[in-house]
C-alpha cells in the first residue's frame, strides 16, 4: 500500500471535491433543462437545474455583471486564501481537513462561474429556501468543522486548564 504524506492526502481531497463537483454539475446541466425539477423523493427532495450568479443565497446577484464578477472573484481569492494559510499555518488536523473540504468548494464553484457565468445549484431540499450543489455542501461542512474545532479548543491549549468556574 502506498503511503500519502499529509499534504499530497489533502491535495487528494480537495482534487476529488472538485472533480465530484464538476462531474455532477455536468450532469444536471446535460440532463436536467434550466429551471426543470425532477423529484427524488416526493415532496422532500428533488433536482432543479438552476443558476446562481451571486454568491451564497443569491447575494450580489443583482448587481451589473460588471461590477458583480470582480467583486465575487476578489471574495473567492480571499476564501482560497484564507483556506490555504488554514491548511499549511497547522499540524492540527481537523484544521486541515476543514480547510481542504472549503478549498475544494471554493475551486469548484469558481471554477463554474469562470465556465458558466454564474455556479450550477441542484439539490433542493423542499423544507429548505436555497438550492445547492456539491461544492456548497463541502464549504458547509469545512465551516462547521472549523467552528467546532474553535468553539471546542481550550483556550491556551492548556488540557489542565479548568473548564467552568
Amino acid at each position: 500500500m502506498i503511503k500519502l504524506s499529509r499534504s499530497r492526502w489533502l491535495a487528494l481531497v480537495i482534487a476529488a471535491i472538485v472533480a465530484v463537483d464538476w462531474i455532477t454539475k455536468a450532469l444536471v446541466q446535460q440532463r436536467l433543462p434550466l429551471y426543470d425539477r425532477r423529484p427524488l423523493i416526493e415532496g422532500l427532495l428533488s433536482f432543479m437545474h438552476t443558476m446562481n450568479t451571486g454568491i451564497s443565497w443569491g447575494f450580489l446577484k443583482d448587481l451589473p455583471p460588471g461590477l458583480r464578477m470582480p467583486i465575487i472573484a476578489l471574495l473567492t481569492l480571499v476564501g482560497i486564501g484564507v483556506a490555504v494559510w488554514m491548511m499549511w499555518d497547522t499540524h492540527d488536523r481537523w484544521q486541515q481537513i476543514a480547510g481542504a473540504l472549503v478549498l475544494g468548494g471554493a475551486l469548484g464553484n469558481l471554477g463554474d462561474r469562470l465556465v458558466n457565468g454564474g455556479v450550477t445549484d441542484f439539490i433542493y431540499v423542499h423544507f429548505f429556501p436555497y438550492i445547492f450543489n456539491f461544492a456548497d455542501i463541502s464549504i458547509t461542512i469545512g465551516g462547521v468543522i472549523l467552528a467546532a474545532r474553535m468553539l471546542l479548543d481550550r483556550p491556551g491549549g492548556d488540557a489542565s486548564a479548568p473548564t467552568h468556574a
